[in-house]
C-alpha cells in the first residue's frame, strides 16, 4: 500500500487529539444538542466572523464530522466500508486501502456543493475505528452561512443510518477588516462580545496568539479536563506584510492557523 503523505498524517493527529480530550474527562467529547444545535452554532460562527473579517479578503471554510464507527473485522472489512461511503457521499469508490505511520487507511476525494469533500477511515488502535469527512471550501464568502449549513445538511443525509458516533468541528479563516494588531485585539473582543465567550486558556508566541473559550451561546463542546471548550481563536500574524489573520473554529481548531 502506497503512502499518501501529509493530508492523512494531520487528519490522524486530528483524530488523536479529541481522542486525548475523550480520554482526559472521561466523558463524550462533544455536546448533545443534536443536528439543529450544531447548525446553529455554524450560522453564528459565520455571522460573528463576518462582522470581522475584511469582506473583499478570501475566507477559507473547512468543516469536519470525526468520530468512531462500527468496528471492523480487518482490512477487507474497512475496503468495502470506505466503498459504501464513498458511494454514498457521491466519490467514485477507491480500489484499495493506503497506510499511513503503520495504519491501514481507506481514503477518497469528490466534491460538494463546489467544494471539496475528503473521505477518511482508519484504526488507531486494535478495535477502534475512526472515520472523517472533510469539506473545504476556499472561497466561500463569509456571509455564506446558509450555503455552510446546506453542505452540513448534505452530508448528514448521505450518513444517514451508518453507525457513526460523530460530531461536527467547523472552522473559518480569512483576514481581518483591520489587519493591525490593534485591529486583531479588537477583533478578539468583538468574537467575545458576540458569542458570549469567555476566555479559559490563553498561549502566546510570536506572531501567534490561541485563545479557547467557554460560550453558552454555542452547543457543541470538548472537555479540557474538567471544563468545557466551545470556542477556539486564533490570530497569526504575517511576518512579511504585518498583517493579521484570524480563524475561528467550533469547538476548537484542527487546521493550520
Amino acid at each position: 500500500m502506497r503512502k499518501f503523505g501529509m493530508m492523512a498524517l494531520l487528519a490522524l493527529a486530528a483524530i488523536g487529539c479529541l481522542a486525548v480530550l475523550r480520554t482526559q474527562a472521561a466523558l463524550p467529547a462533544a455536546g448533545t444538542a443534536g443536528k439543529a444545535g450544531t447548525y446553529a452554532d455554524t450560522i453564528k460562527l459565520l455571522t460573528t466572523a463576518k462582522q470581522v473579517m475584511d469582506p473583499a479578503a478570501t475566507v477559507k471554510l473547512t468543516m469536519k464530522k470525526t468520530g468512531a464507527y462500527l468496528p471492523v473485522s480487518g482490512e477487507a472489512d474497512l475496503l468495502a466500508d470506505g466503498q459504501l461511503w464513498s458511494e454514498r457521499l457521491g466519490m467514485t469508490p477507491a480500489a484499495a486501502l493506503t497506510e499511513q505511520q503503520g495504519h491501514a487507511v481507506y481514503r477518497q476525494e469528490g466534491a460538494a456543493g463546489g467544494c471539496k469533500q475528503t473521505l477518511l477511515l482508519t484504526s488507531l488502535n486494535a478495535g477502534e475505528f475512526y472515520a472523517i469527512v472533510k469539506t473545504e471550501c476556499e472561497t466561500l464568502p463569509a456571509a455564506g452561512a446558509a450555503e455552510a449549513v446546506a453542505l452540513q445538511q448534505r452530508l448528514d443525509a448521505a450518513v444517514e443510518g451508518l453507525e457513526w458516533d460523530a460530531s461536527w468541528n467547523v472552522m473559518v479563516q480569512g483576514g481581518l477588516a483591520d489587519p493591525s494588531a490593534q485591529g486583531a485585539e479588537a477583533a478578539l473582543r468583538t468574537v467575545e462580545r458576540e458569542l458570549a465567550a469567555k476566555a479559559e486558556e490563553r498561549y502566546e508566541d510570536r506572531g501567534t496568539v490561541s485563545v479557547s473559550y467557554a460560550s453558552p451561546e454555542l452547543n457543541e463542546f470538548v472537555w479540557s479536563g474538567d471544563r468545557k471548550l466551545h470556542l477556539q481563536a486564533a490570530l497569526r500574524c504575517d511576518s512579511q506584510s504585518g498583517d493579521w489573520r484570524l480563524t475561528l473554529g467550533t469547538p476548537v481548531i484542527t487546521t493550520e492557523y
